[in-house]
């Protein structure tokens, strides 16, 4: 009985000897990692458009607006920033980084979200991507990095340590297989050519599928009240009002039920209430597209899963939101005109 416990114990041994060396050894012998510098070029090529509506995003708001057409019918410059898989901590990068170099910042911001994602301190909703974020961030003082490291869990910091260890693990060329926005996709790294023949790719594919019996549900990591200071919100708030910007907060809608109601569990809609409370204490525009299902004007027919549209209907979502905000503004400036 000795012996054979002696010899388990070898066994153990010499496996955590291995495990050690299949670890430790590519730290040792791999080059050292330079971080990604900041792009400069993204705030030229931005500079250079002159934008007076911004669309900040993920893969929700590329399916949903068409940049140049949403131009044509407003009439104002429009630029989309969406890069498909990320979140608050990106789009507060954009906005401090590249919005806030313009000669002349843009009129309006929206930010397009789902469920609560706008007050989650992350960066990424999938596969992180340190190089994008080094590539965007100019300067720490912001305090983006002190955020970040609030956000991560005991899992993701082992996770984070893996990746350092085996950066081919988050490589940044997955990136390359998604639709993003042709200026986002510049600042992502991509080439227009890949992102057309990726984006007919992928809704060629998506647009044949039938709808799925099980589709993603809304998603909720907490109240209101217990996420927002450890939110990007109210940040980017401030350096909003610090450029005299228009924010608008979009919340897109998840697929509505079969009988055409809003699929949002009431836990999401008293999130959804404290928020626009929230936004409107702080003279934030808020536009919640759940009310728009109520309204018929979008309907689970125009879904290919739980959050995406179907490709053929971006045109149509990018004439319905042009429509609104034509009429919002016309009301707001027709409002200050009737002011004594």
């Amino acid at each position: 009985m000795a012996t054979t416990n002696t010899s388990r114990r070898r066994s153990l041994l010499l496996l955590a000897a291995m495990l050690l060396v299949v670890v430790l050894a590519p730290a040792l012998i791999r080059p050292p990692q330079i971080p990604e510098p900041f792009d400069q070029s993204a705030i030229d090529q931005f500079k250079s458009t002159e934008p007076e509506l911004v669309f900040l995003g993920n893969s929700l708001l590329d399916n949903r607006i068409v940049p140049e057409l949403f131009t044509e019918l407003t009439g104002k410059p429009t630029v989309s920033l969406a890069i498909d898989g990320t979140a608050p901590g990106i789009w507060y990068l954009q906005l401090t980084n590249i919005l806030a170099a313009a000669r002349i910042p843009p009129e309006t911001v929206f930010v397009f979200f789902h469920d609560d994602l706008i007050t989650r301190p992350i960066s990424f909703t999938g596969v992180k991507d340190q190089s994008l974020v080094e590539s965007l961030t100019h300067t720490y003082k912001s305090g983006y990095g002190i955020v970040q490291q609030k956000s991560e869990s005991i899992g993701e910091r082992i996770r984070s340590a893996f990746l350092t260890l085996y950066p081919i693990a988050d490589s940044t060329r997955r990136r390359s297989s998604s639709p993003v926005s042709s200026l986002g996709a510049q600042i992502a790294g991509i080439a227009n050519d890949d992102i057309a023949s990726s984006t007919e790719n992928l809704f060629s594919f998506v647009n044949k599928r039938e709808q799925a019996e099980i589709i993603q549900q809304p998603k909720f990591h907490g109240t209101f009240d217990s996420r927002i200071d450890n939110s990007f919100l109210p940040s980017m708030i401030q350096l909003a009002n610090t450029l005299n910007i228009d924010l608008v907060i979009v919340r897109v809608a998840a697929r509505p039920n079969t009988n055409g109601t809003p699929n949002e569990p009431k836990v999401l809609a008293e999130y959804t209430s404290d928020l626009a409370n929230y936004l409107d204490a702080k003279n934030v525009r808020y536009v919640d597209m759940t009310g728009h299902i109520k309204e018929g004007a979008i309907d689970a027919a125009m879904y290919y899963d739980g959050y995406h549209l179907k490709y053929r209907f971006r045109n149509s979502y990018t004439e319905f939101f042009a429509e609104w905000l034509l009429a919002n503004t016309n009301t707001d400036e027709q409002a200050e005109e009737d002011r004594p």
